[in-house]
């Protein structure tokens, strides 16, 4: 959680940039609003439990948690046209990108035609 407590940290930087955070997780609708409110996230957490998005994105983990599948941990960063940019994925959820990777992510695309 504490990944996603250093992006609400960083929100003005985001909006500064124009980027807007969103977290997508498999879990359920009322479990992303209790994690949500209980981190004080103002941003949206998405729920994808048939796992369309992830596959979207090419994340699905077979059987990564108790033998069901699962997003691998991801950050990805889509332009205004809905181009995947930059990725960052992981096996270990542990390991994340700082925000201030993220946020050098954006600058580098923002400056690149």
């Amino acid at each position: 959680m504490s990944e996603l407590q250093g992006l609400q940290l960083s929100q003005d930087e985001f909006r500064r940039r124009g980027a807007q955070v969103l977290g997508v997780v498999v879990d359920a609708v009322d479990t992303n609003a209790q994690l949500a409110g209980d981190a004080g996230l103002e941003f949206p957490i998405l729920s994808d439990p048939d796992l369309h998005t992830t596959d979207a994105y090419e994340l699905r983990h077979p059987g990564g948690h108790d033998g069901q599948d699962i997003a691998l941990s991801a950050s990805v960063l889509v332009d205004a046209r809905g181009v995947v940019r930059w990725t960052h994925v992981t096996p270990n959820f542990r390991v994340r990108p700082l925000p201030a990777e993220i946020l050098a992510a954006i600058d580098t695309i923002a400056v690149q035609p």
